[in-house]
């Protein structure tokens, strides 16, 4: 949500320096934390505001403006300076609601003239983010969001390669091998989806890699995969806490083995979520389109209602295409700047 305390010519000023921040980032290939660490003074506040939102919500930013980019010149195909420009105007029309429409238009269209590509960079971005206003200030508003749903594997829970490393040097195994087996299909798919148990899945596991590496057994290849080791993210935990204590529903949708439900309680988080979705339970999996409906209707909400969080992108665009909205997972306190932009009760306080 917008602050009071921001003008309009400050406001100016820091839509400028997001573009500069974002265009930085995209030709570096590093995210827009990085740049900022990197420089001898912090940016003002909206500034970093409107480049971490844009960041954050850039998969489904770019779902939006292909709804209303001419087929031509796709949002790919857009020079880098105009996609930023949009989807900069995309997230302030959506995220940033005490800005009048008209005044958001217009900053969006002189931006467009100031770093567009062409004379009619102006022209196109008003047409597309007038269209956007009516569907995000419209028909379909970012907020409320009744349920925020998320991924587990490398968002709540994130896995500790280096046990399995050491444990492969103790047999003398090649770095890599047991986890390379681990993900292969058909067995990795295999056992998302509920077709093989975990325990299937780790002698399968187990019998590859011992197929070709003579020096161990299937049991001992197998005993190391199901003896993995992994760390919960507390500071997630603790926003979900927050969540919850203030009344937010949340739950869990998890690409995810027969074990989830175990490893949840080992982990004590069971008792945060109101749902749990494990693909292997439900015998779908992210990012299918027709898994985030069953979810959906499993929650009990439209799609519009319901916030998603996962760490790999793929996820993150299924969600979307769902009718979900959706973040793609950098760090739990750009998560928290996600809740408090979209207004979810519990959001921890900008610092």
């Amino acid at each position: 949500m917008g602050d009071d305390a921001v003008t309009a010519a400050t406001r100016r000023d820091a839509r400028e320096r997001a573009i500069e921040l974002l265009y930085e980032s995209h030709t570096k290939g590093i995210d827009v934390d990085d740049i900022v660490a990197a420089l001898p003074l912090t940016p003002d506040a909206y500034a970093l505001e409107l480049a971490r939102g844009v960041t954050d919500h850039q998969i489904e930013l770019d779902a939006v403006l292909r709804r209303y980019a001419d087929p031509k010149w796709p949002v790919e195909r857009m020079a880098v300076t105009d996609r930023t420009v949009l989807r900069l105007g995309v997230f302030e029309l959506a995220t940033q609601t005490d800005i009048p429409t008209g005044a958001a238009l217009s900053e969006a269209v002189d931006l467009g003239g100031q770093y567009g590509s062409t004379d009619d960079t102006s022209r196109f971005v008003n047409g597309i983010l007038a269209a956007v206003a009516d569907e995000v200030r419209g028909s379909r508003p970012w907020t409320p969001i009744d349920v925020v749903v998320f991924d587990m594997d490398g968002v709540i829970r994130h896995w500790l390669p280096e046990s399995i490393e050491a444990e492969e040097e103790r047999l003398g195994l090649p770095t890599g091998v047991v986890s390379a087996a681990a993900f292969a299909d058909p067995g990795f798919r295999d056992v998302t989806v509920g077709a093989i148990s975990a325990e299937e899945w780790a002698a399968q596991i187990g019998d590859a890699v011992s197929a070709e590496h003579a020096v161990v057994t299937a049991d001992a290849v197998s005993a190391v995969w199901l003896g993995s080791d992994w760390r919960v993210d507390e500071d997630v935990v603790a926003l979900v806490r927050g969540l919850q204590a203030a009344g937010t529903s949340t739950a869990v949708f998890s690409n995810a083995t027969s074990m989830l439900e175990r490893d949840m309680d080992k982990m004590g988080v069971t008792s945060l979520f109101t749902l749990v979705a494990n693909s292997s339970r439900i015998e779908m999996a992210k990012p299918d389109v027709a898994a985030f409906e069953h979810v959906a209707t499993m929650l009990e909400r439209a799609p519009e209602r319901l916030l998603f969080i996962d760490d790999r992108p793929e996820n993150v665009a299924g969600a979307v295409e769902a009718g979900w909205h959706a973040v793609q997972m950098h760090s739990s306190g750009r998560l928290g700047g996600v809740f408090h932009r979209l207004g979810i009760p519990g959001a921890p306080v900008p610092a």
